[in-house]
């Protein structure tokens, strides 16, 4: 048992950009007619997560003069610290029953498929850390190990259904056939962007506005460029986060707006080019695993569940990214009952809004207000669960960040597992 907890650790901390293309090569070597065309497919996934993973933290450490200005602005009180993917982890991996929850989670997996109650081969295994969060949260709290797996086992097997219904929006919008994303905090959002629009398309006006990148790129041009609108918009940056100074350090503060607009368009030009490079290496591994399925296995269409990694490099994504990390924070700053401070988790802004994007067709007036309505969600779930987490901490001699009472993680924000406790509320108080 403590050999498969060590293989199992080591996956986990190998990563999605080691862990995904290694186990798209091994199904693709078994699937696939032609091993040299698979292996060079899985070092095109390798390369565009790796670029993909770089640029994004570029892309977020950009944006860290502006929200320190924000932030500066705001006479907000944070008492929770966003200790992101570190707390995260360091919460699941106390679990005493990680073995047992990991295996439990691969075993619906397949008793799911074989009674045909979901589609998709989750092989995302480094996102399970999700489920062992889940299941070291509850056994923290009640002491009895089944509890924790059970309701672990009711989060994944929901967050199968969730990701077997949403998958075709996705794959028609970002045109990668035969996956589904199977983040679990990441597709319970997905019904929001959905609810929003559909109560757009009841507003008989409002019903007939659309504002699509195509027509945008048709009147403005040249400024239209993702090269120039990274710049124009980089450069705006620039001065706003020099507003307090830029009246009388005038020429530092345009040179350093002038440095900020090519730092984003330098991002918006290669960012595509990730995506690009990934989809170019996972198109024809994930024909050859259906066609291998459908020729071997059963007639069915089936889902690869993968992570939303390799959506947020698309340019519809990280073009409201631009607009979405800034204004999470500056949402957090005015947002009643929120006290959590975004910071380490903030690069998960473009997985959260992949779904805005996709149900929305990639229309940006919908896309900016189905995104505006998830953050707060998001916000109010990791302060409400700070407690938790707080406590976990505190209770195995982990610190906290100096200068906040408790700590909590934007990145953890599920709703599925917030609900379930929500539910379990009345049993869960009984062991407090």
């Amino acid at each position: 048992m403590q050999a498969a907890q060590t293989v199992f650790e080591y996956m986990i901390d190998l990563g999605p950009v080691i862990l995904l293309p290694s186990l798209l090569l091994i199904l693709g070597l078994i699937t696939g007619r032609k091993p040299h065309r698979t292996l060079l497919n899985s070092v095109y996934v390798f390369l565009g997560l790796v670029l993909t993973t770089l640029i994004l933290t570029v892309f977020i450490n950009f944006f860290e003069p502006l929200t320190a200005t924000i932030i500066q602005y705001s006479d907000k009180n944070f008492q929770v610290m966003d200790m992101g993917m570190v707390l995260s982890q360091d919460i699941a991996f106390l679990s005493p029953m990680l073995v047992e929850t990991l295996l439990a989670i691969i075993g619906l997996n397949i008793f799911m498929l074989l009674l045909r109650l979901t589609r998709t081969i989750n092989i995302d295994i480094w996102n399970y850390w999700i489920f062992l969060l889940i299941s070291s949260v509850i056994y923290t709290i009640t002491e009895i190990r089944w509890m924790g797996i059970l309701v672990s086992l009711v989060v994944a097997a929901i967050t199968l259904v969730v990701s077997d219904i949403y998958a075709p929006y996705m794959q028609r919008y970002y045109g990668l056939e035969g996956i589904s994303i199977t983040q679990s905090q990441t597709i319970s959002l997905a019904p929001i962007p959905q609810l929003v629009n559909l109560a757009l398309n009841k507003i008989p006006k409002f019903r007939k506005i659309h504002l699509f990148a195509e027509e945008i790129q048709y009147k403005l041009g040249f400024f239209s460029e993702p090269m120039v609108m990274g710049f124009i918009l980089g450069f705006i940056i620039g001065v706003v986060t020099k507003s307090r100074t830029i009246l009388t350090h005038t020429a530092a503060d345009l040179l350093y707006s002038f440095g900020s607009g090519l730092q984003l368009a330098t991002i918006m030009i290669v960012m595509p080019r990730a995506f690009h490079l990934l989809a170019k290496g996972l198109k024809p591994i994930l024909e050859d695993i259906q066609q291998f399925v459908q020729r071997r296995i059963t007639k069915r269409e089936l889902y690869i569940g993968l992570d939303p990694l390799f959506l947020a490099g698309h340019p519809a994504v990280i073009g409201l990214s631009v607009i979405m990390v800034p204004l999470t924070v500056y949402i957090a700053t005015i947002l009643p009952g929120n006290t959590i401070l975004p910071r380490a988790d903030l690069v998960f802004i473009p997985f959260f809004i992949i779904w805005a994007v996709s149900l929305s067709k990639g229309d940006l007036i919908r896309s900016i207000l189905s995104a505006a309505l998830l953050i707060p969600i998001v916000l109010w779930i990791a302060t409400d669960m700070a407690d938790i987490y707080t406590n976990i901490l505190l209770n195995h001699h982990l610190d906290l960040a100096e200068g906040f009472s408790r700590a909590s993680s934007l990145g953890s924000s599920n709703v599925l597992f917030w609900i379930l406790l929500q539910i379990l509320r009345p049993i869960l108080d009984l062991f407090l």
